[in-house]
């Protein structure tokens, strides 16, 4: 069953809950960061800035990690200036303002991404070439590697 949860002191927040993922609508930017049991949990873009800055791995739109890492997590947003907001028994929120950083690590993390299916797509076709085409591929990226 879902439920629609709205919150009458943040006109801005609207939480779909779905069988335990949450998605939020929002006109701010905010790394939303939901209690679930023993763990935390980010979705969709939050997961992807959550993956970017901290290596954690995202499955299904969805990054989740233990209760004794959320400090390691709130001080590595914090550091880098980006708002968040963590559900749990209570709301905190952080906002940094105009030095919020969400959508500069939002970009570099999705420019990540791309560049990791890139390398994975390369990585497949290099598999199946022939060791004379593997050893010319090579050759040319390391040239062009040592050039930098």
């Amino acid at each position: 069953m879902d439920v629609l949860y709205v919150d009458a002191y943040q006109p801005y927040k609207f939480i779909l809950f779905n069988w335990g993922k949450m998605d939020m609508k929002k006109n701010n930017n905010f790394l939303v960061i939901r209690k679930m049991g023993l763990f935390y949990n980010v979705f969709d873009d939050d997961a992807q800035i959550i993956s970017y800055l901290l290596g954690y791995r995202v499955i299904n739109g969805r990054c989740g990690f233990p209760n004794n890492t959320y400090n390691k997590v709130i001080n590595t947003l914090e550091d880098k200036k980006i708002n968040y907001i963590i559900i749990d028994t209570e709301e905190i929120k952080k906002d940094f303002k105009n030095l919020n950083n969400y959508e500069l690590y939002l970009a570099k993390s999705k420019n990540k991404n791309t560049l990791m299916h890139i390398i994975k797509e390369i990585n497949e076709k290099i598999e199946d070439l022939p060791e004379d085409k593997l050893y010319q591929v090579l050759e040319y990226l390391k040239k062009l590697v040592d050039e930098q």
